[in-house]
């Protein structure tokens, strides 16, 4: 039998939130609740089943009663039901929370999509620490920002040349430019 090459370790599986900051709290809280959870069933389940059991130890008449296997399945499946119902309202409301953190990010990434769509580079909101992609999209619509600004620059020395008697060097020079911001 061979040994595994050494490079398996590197492979190992690591956690990779795509939100650290929302996540990382939305999984301490679930695993908080979760804990809560189990401990708070752990206690109801001693009590209610001790009950069943106290109920059913000194009883005198065996055949009116129901059988303490029936009473014991009885309690366990309605505690596991009430357990199974606390999970799926925590899952529901850390969805709630997920999709509208989503949604808000997306809301203000289509809203800067939109306003260079419409090449409208008029300032933008402050969009920093809120996402990596929000700051993504800022730093570009920056970028072409000062990009068009200077493009407005050359333009504007173009069009004095060309109104005035233009040294033909000076115009080269100024397309040259121009040809350089917007290739």
């Amino acid at each position: 039998m061979t040994p595994l090459p050494q490079r398996a370790a590197a492979h190992r599986r690591k956690i990779h939130y795509v939100d650290k900051t929302v996540q990382k709290w939305l999984l301490l809280a679930l695993v908080i609740l979760e804990a809560g959870l189990v401990a708070a069933m752990v206690w109801l389940m001693h009590w209610r089943l001790s009950q069943v059991i106290e109920d059913n130890l000194y009883r005198v008449h065996l055949a009116k009663a129901a059988s303490m296997l029936h009473q014991l399945m009885q309690e366990a499946s309605l505690l596991l039901g009430i357990f199974l119902l606390a999970n799926v309202v925590a899952l529901l409301v850390a969805d709630g929370i997920w999709r509208r953190y989503v949604n808000s990010l997306l809301r203000s990434f289509m809203t800067l999509v939109g306003k260079t769509g419409r090449l409208d580079f008029s300032a933008d909101p402050e969009v920093s620490g809120r996402h990596r992609l929000l700051e993504l999209a800022a730093t570009q619509r920056a970028r072409e920002r000062l990009r068009l600004g200077a493009i407005r620059e050359q333009m504007a020395g173009l069009d004095a040349e060309a109104s005035g008697a233009g040294d033909q060097r000076k115009v080269r020079e100024l397309l040259d430019g121009l040809n350089r911001l917007v290739g």
